[in-house]
């Protein structure tokens, strides 16, 4: 086995690797304290993060399948480009290489409504004419509103998670007991004005109190969605670098895969833990 050291190709993937780590990490981090009131950057920072993150992961691994395919050369910037940026595209085209590997990746393809609509929205956002510069582009037409990324998150991935895990649950009836107590407490004191993910004006403190307690619901189950498809595709990166190293002898993904070894956990680690990546 060549030492990697002496690999210029290993430093760049280890370090792309690196790169895509901890840009999974913090997106998922930032569904996690995203929030109508003080916090509404990080939705964005969350976008940001995870639409890149995912779409670079996914092209790490046709990367690797790339060199399996091709005697353990890399792919020319042609063919790079040729990969994309759709991510939607991108994730199905590595389940087809996934299958074509004959891989058996410990998890499986997430494929809940959920998580089509958390792709479905990134995919949106990172293209810029629908959403990254969605502010921009509305600046001269206010009325342009179906691309705006947040609202578009909180209708097609917030709702549906409410209607799973929130309403008529008892998470929902300790929510709006709790909603109207401390508007009991202090509504006649309070100055309450804000506006929610879908641009509704919330001006009382009962209003704003039960916004709160349904967005921790959306916090925990969206980043928990999120991870689910992050820990697949880290799954068979894993994989397809091991592969390639240990069997084909392409030394420039050695130990590459380990970067990605913090999204290879259960559910109750992806469900409870709010800061990524873990150890990070």
């Amino acid at each position: 086995m060549t030492n990697p050291w002496d690999i210029p190709e290993w430093h760049f993937v280890r370090q792309e690797a690196q790169l895509v780590r901890h840009l999974l990490g913090s997106g998922a981090t930032s569904l996690g304290r995203a929030n109508y009131a003080d916090k509404k950057g990080e939705y964005y920072t969350a976008f940001f993060a995870l639409s890149v993150g995912l779409e670079r992961l996914c092209k790490l691994i046709l990367v690797v399948d790339h060199a399996i395919q091709n005697g353990g050369q890399m792919p020319p910037q042609s063919v790079v480009r040729r990969y994309g940026h759709q991510l939607e595209q991108l994730i199905n085209t590595v389940d087809s290489v996934a299958a074509g590997q004959s891989l058996s990746p410990a998890q499986r393809r997430p494929s809940s409504a959920t998580v089509s609509a958390i792709v479905s929205n990134l995919d949106a956002f990172a293209d810029a004419r629908r959403g990254r510069y969605a502010n921009f582009e509305a600046l001269g037409d206010p009325n342009l509103t179906s691309h705006e990324p947040i609202s578009k998150w909180w209708t097609e991935v917030a709702e549906p998670i409410l209607d799973q895990h929130y309403r008529g649950t008892k998470a929902q009836a300790r929510v709006e007991s709790n909603a109207r107590l401390i508007d009991q407490l202090i509504g006649d004191v309070t100055i309450v004005h804000h506006t929610s993910e879908t641009r509704e004006l919330m001006t009382d403190v009962e209003t704003a109190s039960r916004r709160t307690g349904q967005t921790a619901i959306v916090q925990k189950w969206a980043r928990y969605h999120t991870l689910t498809l992050i820990r697949w595709l880290s799954a068979i990166y894993k994989e397809m670098a091991y592969k390639a190293v240990y069997k084909e002898g392409h030394d420039a993904f050695f130990g590459t895969w380990e970067f990605f070894y913090t999204f290879l956990v259960d559910d109750s680690f992806l469900r409870t833990r709010k800061s990524w990546p873990l150890g990070g």
